[in-house]
């Protein structure tokens, strides 16, 4: 039986932009053919915007804040965790987790207070990141293991658990600092198998990012779940095996993109994330909506790569722009655009 630890646990976690191979690590796709994503770690306006309190308490219950929905609630009954999940229930992620791990009440009570300050529908993987957070703060909680591969199983479930799909790739950006290739074989049980830029090669990258990246949040919200299932049911239907010759691209990219990074080629690179936007559409033309392409043709005279963060359909969109010049012209184009976006800084978490 689980006992709870009279400790308090914090966590904080970084963001993710994937840069290549999306919806390679989403099941059954990746036990079908095994994933490669490449992404990055990083901090918004200079910060991890992600974090999870956990403390024990004496009372036999779970009292839940949630700080950027502005809700709170107490869980009294066993029930309420064991029962079947309503993705659209404040705190069903929450209950998950607590499913996952076989937290028990009469075992110990908790308060739990999470925080994800950053846009709804961001697409930055911020609905995982936050459930891998609050993993690993439950698991040393309860001093289990907390180690990156088993919390990124267990997010894994608690996608699942809370019945909104979603794959491995946005708890492994968080848990992993920098940029990483994330690889893994067919198979139910996935084996990860993580290789990082290294030093110089972060180093160089992030001079690139600070002197031509742009991430610049669309104003567009889209919940991962709703383009999941577009993605699915193509991958399911498979026409002509189409779907499944565009996962194996998608791979490509990944793997493509991070042998140019480890050289420095930033055309490579470029290359290999227009490619990474194409095929994503391809797989699924949710992966963007009109007021998005009407972004990305507002700047487009001075861009030399750009995909959405994540599922697409909205969010965050990151883009490289030509030169320093052609930055600076780019986020004044997109600071007039009046459709409700806003560019951020950002860092690589290393």
């Amino acid at each position: 039986m689980i006992q709870a630890m009279s400790t308090t646990v914090n966590v904080t976690y970084p963001l993710r932009i994937d840069l290549a191979g999306g919806w390679s690590d989403t099941p059954p796709i990746c036990y079908n053919h095994g994933g490669a994503v490449l992404n990055a770690a990083v901090l918004l306006e200079g910060r991890a915007p992600v974090t999870v309190k956990v403390s024990a308490i004496p009372e036999k219950e779970v009292r839940v804040e949630s700080v950027d929905l502005g809700k709170s609630g107490i869980l009294k009954r066993q029930s309420e965790i064991d029962e079947e999940k309503d993705p659209s229930d404040w705190c069903a992620l929450v209950k998950s987790a607590l499913a996952v791990i076989g937290y028990k009440i009469k075992s110990g009570g908790l308060d739990i207070r999470i925080s994800a300050d950053v846009p709804k529908g961001s697409g930055m993987g911020t609905s995982s990141i936050l459930g891998a957070a609050l993993i690993q703060a439950l698991q040393e909680t309860f001093r289990a293991p907390a180690d990156p591969d088993t919390v990124a199983r267990l997010t894994l479930r608690l996608e699942q658990e809370m019945r909104t799909g979603g794959g491995w790739q946005d708890q492994m950006g968080a848990l992993y600092p920098g940029v990483k290739l994330i690889e893994t074989k067919s198979g139910p049980e996935q084996v990860f198998k993580v290789s990082r830029l290294g030093k110089k090669a972060s180093q160089a990258f992030s001079k690139f990012l600070a002197e031509r990246g742009v991430l610049y949040f669309t104003g567009q919200k889209r919940m991962a779940r709703n383009v999941l299932r577009g993605v699915l049911d193509f991958y399911e239907r498979n026409p002509d095996g189409i779907a499944h010759a565009i996962v194996q691209a998608l791979k490509r990219d990944a793997k493509a993109s991070f042998a140019a990074l480890k050289k420095g080629d930033w055309r490579g690179f470029e290359a290999a994330l227009n490619s990474y936007w194409m095929n994503k559409k391809a797989l699924d033309p949710g992966s963007t909506n009109p007021v998005v392409e009407s972004i990305i043709a507002r700047i487009a005279p001075w861009t030399a790569a750009v995909s959405l963060a994540g599922a697409g359909g909205g969010g965050f969109l990151f883009a490289v722009a030509k030169s320093r010049a052609a930055r600076r012209k780019m986020l004044q184009v997109l600071s007039s655009a009046g459709n409700g976006g806003r560019a951020y800084s950002f860092t690589l978490c290393v």
